[in-house]
């Protein structure tokens, strides 16, 4: 029997919208319309894009300073 679940990909992993028990076979249907993604989740997306960059320019910061440190 086949079921549709819709579902997300998040830090490139699949989260269905619904839990599925564990072993459950699966096929992967991507849609081709980015237009399918409402503006206010694309806005969603989009802000945790801009956080991710700041927070790896952060951690590269600071360990440059460490380097830094460690070198005196």
């Amino acid at each position: 029997m086949e079921t549709g679940i819709c579902g997300v990909v998040k830090g490139g992993v699949i989260v269905p919208d619904l839990p599925l028990p564990e072993g459950t076979r699966v096929e992967i249907v991507v849609r081709n319309s980015a237009d399918e993604i409402p503006p206010d989740l694309q806005e969603e997306f989009d802000a945790w894009d801009r956080a991710s960059a700041d927070a790896l320019d952060l951690v590269e910061r600071l360990a440059e300073e460490k380097t830094k440190d460690e070198k005196r």
